[in-house]
């Protein structure tokens, strides 16, 4: 079990409706009373967070506590996979969507982040480089059809609506799908070509907490993509490709494809929409590859790092989110 000495926490003042703040000064305090002395650092733009987390071992740093939503783990992961010496990584979700959190089997509620934080165990993840974008990121990178979603989903949207927001993007979307020409490079000079509305390209594929396995065998830890290409013309076909997959009847079929790779070159005609993790990042072309090792995590204690392993499902005990809630409203 680590031990740590010094803490910087990473704060978005801005997310989960400016609850960052707050909850930065709690785990400050919860933090020092154990004898982990901490410094609280508020981003106020964008690079912030990335420039504080690579700089953290330097500064003296041997835990990085993200507290915020999946853009701001995004700039720490980041800034993490550009240093040359690595610190663990928390993550205290007040974000709109928090998938890293539920990826990583953390609590649900913030309010009980800090007692896993100290205890939980830390693993090496690998993240997605875009070597001629220089930009990294963990979840995965979506061309078409989400990155359109991500894009109708603007943040004073976010603000009012939260996560309503991208269903209903998504559903404007998807009433009006148009088919491109993909074609797909991988490491060994293979081009694979189809044609669709989606290429997602998973580094973490698997969210055991809902029971929930966005693509088949998706491992952060094995240094490939998972690869996944869908076609649909209709809504009616975009429904049952993503029940197909949502359920674990993940098979390939002619509006289903699906392989591994350790880098890709991605091309369509016309060019599409692309985003990471969340973020809208212009058009295709897109060049990616695995970076091994690129950050380390903290994670839950059902997290598992196989690609088959559980989740909580069943598990989840009403105690645990009782204590949880009466952390978070300061019961």
């Amino acid at each position: 079990m680590p031990r740590y000495e010094r803490a910087v926490l990473i704060v978005n003042p801005v997310a989960g409706q400016a609850r960052g703040l707050r909850l930065g000064r709690q785990l400050r305090a919860s933090f020092e009373e154990k004898g982990v002395v901490c410094s609280v650092r508020v981003s106020s733009g964008p690079g912030d967070a990335e420039r504080w987390a690579q700089a953290a071992a330097g500064d003296g740093f041997d835990l990085i506590v993200v507290v915020g939503g999946d853009g701001t783990v995004g700039e720490v992961v980041s800034g993490q996979a550009r240093a040359a010496q690595k610190v663990p990584v928390a993550v205290v979700p007040v974000g709109t969507a928090n998938v890293v959190a539920l990826a990583l089997a953390l609590p649900w509620l913030p309010g009980m982040a800090g007692s896993v934080i100290l205890e939980g165990r830390v693993l090496d993840f690998d993240v997605g480089y875009l070597p001629e974008l220089d930009r990294h990121f963990f979840l995965m990178a979506a061309l078409g059809y989400p990155a359109k979603v991500i894009q109708d989903s603007p943040r004073r949207l976010k603000s009012l609506f939260g996560i309503f927001t991208y269903l209903g993007a998504g559903i404007r979307n998807a009433l009006h799908l148009d088919e491109v020409r993909i074609f797909v490079e991988d490491q060994d000079e293979r081009v694979h070509e189809y044609e669709g509305n989606t290429i997602l390209l998973s580094n973490i594929g698997k969210i055991g907490d809902l029971n929930l396995k966005v693509t088949p065998d998706t491992s952060a830890h094995d240094g490939r993509f998972d690869v996944t290409v869908i076609s649909s013309r209709s809504l009616w076909d975009l429904i049952l490709v993503l029940f197909r997959m949502l359920t674990w009847r993940y098979r390939p079929t002619e509006r289903l494809h699906h392989f591994q790779a350790e880098k890709v070159v991605i091309a369509t005609d016309p060019p599409v929409a692309v985003q990471i993790d969340g973020e809208d990042l212009g058009q295709t072309p897109l060049a990616a590859e695995v970076r091994r090792g690129g950050v380390m995590f903290v994670v839950g204690d059902r997290y598992r790092p196989d690609a088959d392993g559980g989740g909580l499902l069943g598990t989840f005990r009403f105690r645990d989110l009782m204590k949880g809630r009466k952390r978070l409203i300061g019961g």
